[in-house]
């Protein structure tokens, strides 16, 4: 599978650079850049990292041939200090265990006696060559995959420390995704159609996920638990979004399938492979948007009891210059023995064009099943936070 990505990928770029080098020079077009950037501060009471942040950017480079496709490069990456246990929505997890317990494939944790903490990390997040026209979009290169770029679901006010997919974890106990990110930003090649009356469909080939993010880190060393490698992924995914004429509601709704082979060489017989299965959706009004998501994986194990599911709903509300919201996320993996429920209360402005703030209370009940011995008994985590979140941009 990989020598077929590469010669497509290969292929692309033969095809768009002729034409690309010709229109630079054509009296009509010419190529256009576009640089952003994000910088953030999450500070939280009562977490275990109470100060976290990102410095993110991205550039992208573009032209429109002659027939009206638009070819170009898109490149991203970024530097943060995440939660040193937690980096990337990976780690071991909770209270530690004599023998440490095989990693989630799709979730990421693992159970054990040591968490492999990391430090401050700069990542490449994506880099690759795209032509998009009348038949649809062609990504090659380091990029995130249909299931996650199709991703819909509830409303947050907050960009990085929601209490779903959060970037940013000041508490090290969010286990709640259902943004069907499995493989990263890995080597893959993608395919999208147009929109057709608000419908678009995507499929998503990664031959092998061994690129580490920044949101999503599939190769990270969990302090000696067993994980799997992930390789071979396919993504299908359908995204819908379409704006009522008269009333002016926006509907969004998504679905995504995937499928990857996680083997593991030292534990053989662990691991099989992985099937993730996602859906979700939100209605936004002039002053009211609410929504919910799901997602369910096997998480990779031959055996039955190691199934991830998370499940999200939430709303925002604006009244003038302020938003309002509420967050409702659960998840259990059932791999680490592990369920949380989680509820979020927040207000948040913006100032100017670049400059939001965010405010809010976040509440936490975890509870571990499974410690040694067998009949220890079950242990519950409770938490409550102050989560501020201040966001420049451009």
């Amino acid at each position: 599978m990989r020598q077929h990505l590469t010669g497509l990928a290969v292929a692309l770029v033969a095809v768009a650079a002729p034409a690309a080098a010709q229109d630079v020079w054509d009296e009509t077009g010419g190529m256009e850049t576009e640089a952003t950037y994000e910088a953030a501060v999450v500070a939280a009471s009562d977490a275990d990292e109470p100060v976290l942040y990102t410095l993110r950017g991205a550039f992208a480079a573009n032209l429109v041939l002659d027939n009206g496709a638009e070819v170009g490069f898109r490149a991203s990456g970024g530097f943060d200090k995440d939660n040193p246990s937690r980096a990337g929505f990976s780690g071991v997890f909770g209270p530690g265990q004599p023998a440490p317990t095989p990693a989630g494939a799709f979730s990421g944790l693992a159970r054990g006696p040591n968490a492999g903490d990391a430090g401050p990390r700069g990542r490449l997040e994506t880099g690759y060559f795209y032509i998009d026209g009348g038949y649809g979009e062609l990504r090659a290169g380091l990029d995130e995959g249909v299931a996650t770029r199709f991703f819909e679901g509830a409303p947050t006010l907050f960009r990085h420390a929601a209490l779903l997919n959060p970037s940013l974890d000041p508490t090290g106990r969010t286990i709640a995704r259902t943004d069907h990110d499995l493989t990263g930003p890995s080597l893959k090649v993608s395919y999208a159609t147009p929109r057709i009356l608000g419908a678009r469909a995507g499929v998503s080939l990664t031959p092998e996920a061994n690129a580490a993010g920044l949101d999503r880190d599939p190769v990270r060393d969990l302090g000696g638990a067993p994980q799997p490698d992930i390789e071979n992924a396919v993504e299908v995914g359908l995204n819908v979004s379409r704006r009522l004429p008269r009333s002016g509601v926006r509907l969004r709704a998504a679905a995504a399938w995937s499928q990857a082979d996680a083997a593991q060489t030292p534990l053989p017989g662990v691991y099989d492979t992985v099937e993730t299965w996602s859906a979700g959706g939100s209605v936004e009004l002039s002053s009211l948007a609410f929504g919910a998501s799901y997602l369910g994986s096997d998480n990779g194990y031959v055996a039955s009891n190691g199934d991830y599911t998370a499940v999200s709903a939430g709303l925002r509300l604006t009244l003038g210059k302020i938003d309002a919201g509420l967050e409702l996320a659960t998840a259990e993996d059932e791999g680490i023995g592990a369920d949380s429920d989680s509820l979020g209360l927040s207000a948040g402005r913006n100032f100017g064009e670049r400059l939001r703030i965010v405010g809010g209370w976040q509440s936490r009940d975890t509870r571990y099943t499974g410690n040694r011995p067998p009949l220890a008994p079950q242990i519950r985590e409770e938490a409550d936070s102050i989560v501020i979140e201040i966001t420049l941009s451009r």
